[in-house]
């Protein structure tokens, strides 16, 4: 498996996979973005969107957003079991190759909280809406 970063020039190719991804995402979790925001923001390059290939088949993906030394993840996907423990790694091995000390992200998804400690994330900060 590889990760590989898709150029704005790219992304019309990937829009399938992804946008579908995002549904389900939203399926299950009340977010402020519509897929549509998540294109634009990749495609004006205030994002980055990686995918994880497995035999030029996209198993998954990622889209970021660089912040200093900290790469914030905006959202994240892959249909497929098994595969975010083997992204993860190469998540965090390409984060680092590209000099990120730190990967940060949110979620209203409570069953996010056992797979992030699995992965050595730890909570930071909580919010309360008024």
């Amino acid at each position: 498996m590889e990760i590989r970063a898709i150029s704005n020039t790219d992304i019309r190719s990937w829009w399938p996979f992804v946008k579908t991804g995002l549904e389900k995402i939203l399926a299950k979790s009340s977010e402020e973005w519509i897929p549509e925001d998540i294109y634009a923001n990749c495609f004006c390059g205030n994002s980055l969107l990686w995918v994880l290939i497995n035999n030029s088949k996209p198993m998954g993906f990622w889209v970021v957003i660089p912040r200093g030394q900290t790469i914030h993840v905006w959202c994240a996907y892959t249909p497929y079991a098994g595969t975010l423990d083997i992204g993860m790694k190469l998540f965090c091995e390409t984060a680092k190759s590209a000099n990120m000390t730190k990967v940060t992200f949110e979620s209203y998804r409570k069953g996010w909280d056992k797979v992030a400690r699995k992965h050595g994330f730890q909570p930071r900060s909580w919010v309360k809406e008024i």
